[in-house]
């Protein structure tokens, strides 16, 4: 078994989004160790080429990118994390790899779409429990296990963080939670908020009532301070209040929550009540606000007491990377592949 990684592809200078790509690598590397396997790194002209066959199978229906297979040499299985679920066929459809996919987001008109992208693979892993599900309930025929996203090994820390702010907007905003935010920034002028804009091929974190310089956001080492140094984080599912507008209602939970746990802050979420979020049991860590008189309770209990530490570290031990690469050798022994 083998791992295909497309870091040196997202290395492109141009690609202002290659930062949300650091944790992928940081999966790959810790299931390639704990699974003692190797990664493989996937060249930018088969990337390209991947790209190109999939643009024109959506016009002419000839499979001539099957050739690749005649060209590929890797003969063991392959994973490869899809960040985002293919609507057609590509070089990458066949027996040799398992794709993981990290969002599906189609809509449900797409399904058959996405039964001829993956139809040849030997092993579909699916990360949305949601999604999952709802695959089964469909009778889907192509051979699919759940494998849920988690966090990488070595970001939580025993001591406590110092805290700068009380709230830290980081990531994709819930626009609903974004209007809590600026009533309350008005009925609170000692709410030390930092926001986050795009500009000039850089994201900048400010503080919102001066302007003020905080920091860049490019790096995941710039992220990852961020969220360690913010008292609160707000979060929310991508179906959720439009906050995603590709998300077509799936509503899976995403690393960005296991990162504000390992971040040591304090939660306020919108989210629905799925099999996702039951699997994620994330009403043990919060429950989702309905209202703005719920999320500014929180807010004034949140920016004056701690986390519970041992309490995260508990929730955290059942989803570091290293559990996922368990449950991988599983998956994979189950299916007749090791």
């Amino acid at each position: 078994m083998n791992i295909l990684s497309k870091r040196d592809i997202m290395k492109n200078q141009n690609n202002d989004k290659k930062y949300c790509f650091d944790i992928i690598f940081e999966w790959e590397n810790i299931l390639a160790q704990q699974l003692n396997v190797p990664i493989l790194i996937r060249s930018p002209l088969e990337f390209k080429f991947d790209e190109i066959c999939r643009k024109i199978y959506k016009k002419v229906k000839i499979p001539f990118y099957r050739w690749f297979s005649l060209v590929d040499k890797r003969d063991k299985y392959v994973i490869m994390f899809d960040a985002s679920t293919k609507r057609q066929d590509g070089i990458y459809n066949n027996r040799n790899y398992i794709p993981c996919l990290i969002d599906y987001f189609l809509a449900d008109d797409e399904y058959q779409m996405f039964i001829k992208a993956y139809r040849r693979n030997p092993l579909v892993l699916v990360s949305s429990r949601e999604v999952y599900e709802y695959l089964v309930k469909k009778g889907c025929p192509v051979n699919i296990e759940h494998f849920p996203l988690s966090l990488p090994d070595g970001l939580w820390q025993d001591e406590a963080f110092e805290k700068m702010y009380d709230l830290v907007m980081f990531a994709r905003q819930n626009p609903l939670l974004v209007k809590y935010i600026d009533i309350y920034e008005k009925r609170h002028p000692d709410f030390k908020l930092v926001r986050r804009k795009y500009e000039n091929g850089h994201y900048i974190y400010y503080l919102s009532v001066t302007g003020e310089f905080v920091s860049y956001g490019d790096s995941r080492e710039d992220y990852w301070k961020m969220v360690s140094q913010s008292k609160i984080a707000v979060y929310t599912t991508p179906g959720m209040d439009g906050t995603r507008s590709d998300a077509n209602g799936w509503n899976q939970v995403t690393p960005h929550f296991l990162e504000e746990i390992a971040g040591q802050c304090h939660i306020i979420a919108r989210y629905p009540n799925n099999t996702d979020t039951r699997w994620y049991e994330m009403e043990q860590i919060c429950t989702s606000v309905n209202n703005y008189e719920e999320f500014e309770n929180l807010m004034d209990e949140y920016r004056n007491t701690e986390v519970d530490l041992k309490k995260y570290k508990s929730y955290l031990n059942r989803h570091f990377t290293s559990k996922r690469a368990e449950l991988l050798k599983e998956i994979m022994e189950g299916n007749g592949m090791l």
